[in-house]
């Protein structure tokens, strides 16, 4: 399994965010540049993160981007449903019915199912504050300062 660059992108999105965007609204310019995304890119992705939930977007000559509640409440689980809305690392463990040879009544399909459930109860343990911090603690560039 590996997670999309889409997703990545969505992760370093919101990391930045949560490091810069506390009491300031961010351009897209500005997120581009920083994380290294190409602009148009962006674009879309902080319009899907907008429909989440997780993303204010103000229009105009001051416009931008911001956080729509605090970091602490958003989760790397809504990182991902952002661009995958079913977390799934396998289709029979969330529709048994897709599985033809025994319709999800077998070890494989049990392992499956507690394997996602635990990797979902652990992106669900990690929020965007505790990993920017962790995230920016040690970065030896001007990431500590405010931009």
């Amino acid at each position: 399994m590996r997670i999309k660059n889409e997703i990545e992108y969505v992760i370093r999105i919101l990391l930045y965010l949560t490091k810069y965007g506390q009491d300031r609204i961010i351009s897209s310019n500005e997120i581009s540049e920083a994380e290294e995304i190409p602009h148009l890119f962006s674009l879309r992705i902080l319009k899907k993160l907008e429909k989440a939930g997780l993303v204010n977007i103000y229009k105009g000559a001051r416009g931008g981007y911001q956080l729509t509640k605090p970091s602490e409440e958003i989760t790397l689980r809504d990182a991902i449903e952002t661009i995958e809305p079913i977390i799934s690392i396998k289709g029979c463990v969330n529709d048994p019915e897709s599985c033809n040879l025994r319709r999800g009544e077998c070890a494989v399909h049990r392992a499956f199912n507690e394997i996602q459930m635990d990797f979902i109860k652990k992106l669900e343990a990690r929020n965007f504050k505790e990993l920017a911090e962790e995230t920016y603690k040690d970065c030896n560039c001007d990431c500590n300062t405010t931009k």
